[in-house]
């Protein structure tokens, strides 16, 4: 895809006393009626990953019904993406996906659908956040937990799925939580009364669900992140590179940020934001709108984001790489493929190179 990103986890402000991030989770002034979703408000997102579209009608019917239920079923869309032409048909009509617990800024309400922005993926057409259409049903206003997203740490997961096992069910008319969470979803943790995060050897993590609900996740399918305000250590390059090659032989999804899918600039975004990177959502604002320092092609290193565009020296931008070295490069090539490591010659057979940034790796 192609369109600077927010840093994920700068989000707006709220200036109105909400409970602490600590402990339990009851402080709903009515729990069995959450507040409405309004223009103004902000939402979270309450499915295991919201697809964003680009206009109410744009859902095909008998295709695109399991991305807009409530619970949503992943494995059932692939299921009707089951050929090249149903896939590749997709790219009109997707704008993103916004993961579990991802803020929405609400801008409109029309019948069944929310239009807003996703917070936290920014991009030059929104300064707040990246723009489009959610189903209603996938969204919950949550003050409380808006606030832990903001304030609280927070588990990211880093596995492909991670199995979220619910203690306590969420408030009210709020979709049941998803079985499974993908790959980079952020949920707050539940510390203890000294707010505390859980030790390392504890085996599990608890974390706060959209709606009002507790669940657990093992430690070992997240890595932990301080609240606001504090520093984030980043991955390697080599850590970033081997985390990229577990989704080896996964299908393309346009617009896809998840373990289900992804598309080009959603496949480095994702690996890189689970070492601790955040950069733009998409493409051509990874190359030209994130800050990141430009590198010449001869001093390429592993690691580094190569970007093609759509034609020999033409100024658009249309897919991101990631050299891994040796002439190679790792990548979410198109609809007709999985995620692969190919040789950037043989995949650039029309010359449409057209630059390289570095992230700011560990020990580089």
């Amino acid at each position: 895809m192609t369109a600077p990103s927010a840093d994920a986890t700068t989000l707006p402000a709220d200036e109105t006393p909400l409970p602490s991030a600590q402990g339990d989770l009851s402080a709903a002034s009515d729990p069995q009626r959450p507040a409405p979703l309004v223009p103004g408000t902000q939402a979270v997102v309450a499915v295991a990953v919201s697809t964003v579209w680009v206009s109410p009608d744009a859902p095909r019917p008998g295709i695109d019904d399991p991305a807009l239920t409530a619970p949503v079923d992943p494995d059932a869309w692939n299921t009707k993406l089951c050929d090249d032409e149903t896939r590749g048909a997709l790219l009109p009509l997707l704008e993103t996906q916004a993961l579990y617990g991802a803020l929405v800024q609400v801008d409109e309400v029309r019948g069944d659908w929310v239009r807003g922005v996703v917070l936290g993926q920014g991009t030059t057409r929104d300064a707040r956040g990246y723009p489009g259409w959610l189903p209603a049903g996938h969204l919950v206003v949550d003050r409380e937990f808006a606030h832990r997203v903001r304030m609280a740490p927070r588990a990211l997961v880093t596995a492909p799925l991670a199995e979220l096992a619910v203690g306590t069910a969420p408030r009210g008319e709020v979709p049941a939580p998803p079985a499974r969470i993908g790959y980079t979803t952020m949920l707050p943790v539940i510390t203890d009364d000294d707010g505390r995060v859980p030790a390392e050897e504890e085996a599990t993590v608890r974390v706060a669900l959209p709606g009002g609900g507790v669940a657990e996740v093992r430690r070992d399918d997240v890595l932990l992140r301080g609240g606001a305000g504090e520093h984030h250590d980043t991955g390697t390059a080599e850590a970033v590179i081997a985390d990229g090659e577990r989704y080896l032989g996964l299908q393309y999804l346009w617009a896809g940020m998840t373990a289900w899918g992804f598309d080009c600039s959603g496949f480095v975004r994702a690996i890189l934001l689970a070492h601790g990177i955040e950069i733009a959502r998409d493409a051509g604002d990874q190359l030209r709108a994130s800050g990141l320092p430009f590198v010449e092609r001869e001093d390429l290193r592993r690691g580094d984001l190569v970007f093609f565009s759509n034609g020999p020296g033409a100024e658009s931008i249309r897919h991101v790489a990631m050299w891994i070295g040796d002439g190679q490069i790792l990548h979410s090539p198109n609809f007709r493929r999985t995620v692969v490591e190919e040789s950037l010659e043989e995949y650039d057979v029309h010359g449409e190179y057209a630059g390289a940034v570095r992230p700011p790796y560990a020990g580089a």
